[in-house]
Parts: C-alpha cells; sequence; structure tokens
C-alpha cells in the first residue's frame, strides 16, 4: 500500500444519508462523538490520512435533488461558496471524500464552472473507495478509472507518491486505441485473448456448445471511447 499520513482529507456526507434511521448507516463513538455517519471517515482513518474537520461539514454539495434541475445557481452558488471555497481555503484539503455519484458530480463541474467566473477553488474529488484503491496501489486509469473524473487530482498523486502517473495514463491511452482499433475491425476473438491478458472485463459471452463464442447482447455498442 502507499503512505497516505500526509494527505489531508476533506469528508462529505451526502443527504440521503443524513435522512435515514440511525439504525440504517454506520455510526461510531469514535467518529464524531457518533453524530456523524462514521464509514467515509473510519475508512480514511483506517487507511492512516489527516480527517480534517471544517465548519461547513453539515451543508449538503449544492445539488439537492430538485433545484439542480429548477435552480441551478442556486446549487452552483451553494457547492462553490459553501463547500469548495470553505474546503480549500479554510483547511486546504488535498481530497474531498464522497460517497455519493451527484455530490462527485456536483463537486467537480461546479469547479471548472467556478473558474470560468473567477471563483477557482481546485481540490481533487474521488470516492472513498476510489481513494481507498489509489491507497492500496491501484492504477489510476486501469482500475480507479479516475478518466472520468474532472476535477485536479495530479497534485494528489504526487503528494501520495505516484509520480508515474504521466507514464500510467499514456498507458491507459494507448490500450484505449489499440482496444478501438481492434473493435472497429471486428476482431472480437484477438479483444477477448486481450482482455484476458490485461485483467479487464470480458464483454463478450460463452456458450457452453463446445466454447463457441457467442456475441453478448451489447456486443455492437462501442466498448470505450477516447
Amino acid at each position: 500500500g502507499i503512505d497516505v499520513s500526509n494527505v489531508r482529507v476533506a469528508i462529505h456526507g451526502a443527504c440521503h444519508v443524513w435522512k435515514m434511521m440511525a439504525d440504517d448507516y454506520p455510526y461510531d463513538p469514535e467518529v464524531y462523538g457518533g453524530q456523524r455517519p462514521a464509514a467515509s471517515t473510519a475508512v480514511m482513518k483506517a487507511l492512516g490520512a489527516q480527517v480534517v474537520d471544517y465548519s461547513t461539514w453539515y451543508d449538503c454539495c449544492g445539488f439537492g435533488f430538485r433545484h439542480i434541475l429548477t435552480e441551478r445557481e442556486f446549487t452552483r452558488s451553494f457547492a462553490i461558496q459553501r463547500k469548495l471555497k470553505v474546503i480549500a481555503e479554510e483547511i486546504k484539503a488535498d481530497v474531498i471524500i464522497t460517497h455519493d455519484t451527484g455530490c462527485t458530480t456536483t463537486f467537480e463541474k461546479n469547479q471548472w464552472i467556478g473558474k470560468a467566473h473567477g471563483m477557482y477553488h481546485p481540490v481533487a474529488v474521488m470516492s472513498d473507495v476510489m481513494f481507498s484503491a489509489l491507497a492500496c496501489g491501484a492504477h489510476p486509469y486501469k482500475i480507479v478509472q479516475l478518466y472520468w473524473n474532472c476535477s485536479e487530482y495530479e497534485p494528489l498523486f504526487e503528494k501520495m507518491g505516484i509520480s508515474n502517473w504521466k507514464e500510467l495514463r499514456k498507458e491507459w491511452e494507448d490500450t484505449v486505441k489499440y482496444i478501438s482499433e481492434l473493435e472497429k475491425q471486428g476482431k472480437y476473438e484477438e479483444l477477448m485473448e486481450f482482455f484476458k491478458e490485461y485483467d479487464l472485463y470480458e464483454p463478450y459471452s460463452r456458450t457452453s456448445d463446445s466454447f463457441r463464442r457467442k456475441r453478448s447482447a451489447t456486443a455492437d455498442m462501442p466498448l470505450f471511447k477516447s
């Protein structure tokens, strides 16, 4: 694993977690006196990261289930002013840890929206499981799939000692191009063999009829888009 003791982590608890009954979600007396959901915080502490508290920990990310659709400016101002600005300036966190995809997207998208308006507060954003995988030494693109994320996570890589992230990213980009070429040429047998060797997933099912290959229902869909 990777030593993450120098990484400053800000935990964001999703709204729907707070709405649950106490018996429906993990709480622990050792995590903020049992007054906040414990799962993400406990995982970060177990990994050895610094969990740093901040003044607006109780606020929604801004997504809100409703106003993201009806009052976008509220979502943007809330995410930027109440969360990103505070986390970046008050505690200088290296990463915001989430456990909800809506929160992750809101924090990430509003960083570049804020940048366009002179309110840029860059901080990496990822789920607790993604950070955990990184800390365990997983490939940041092949396994953790950070190519989906749009926040500035490269400084976090450097702080974690993942100094070869440029080489790892190029490796993944070259892999995507290679897979795309095989797919365009209809070389599904070669694709299957490649996936087995590269330890990805197998997108084509196999029948029990002498192991003859059978294309899956999604076989005509693009596997990856670079």
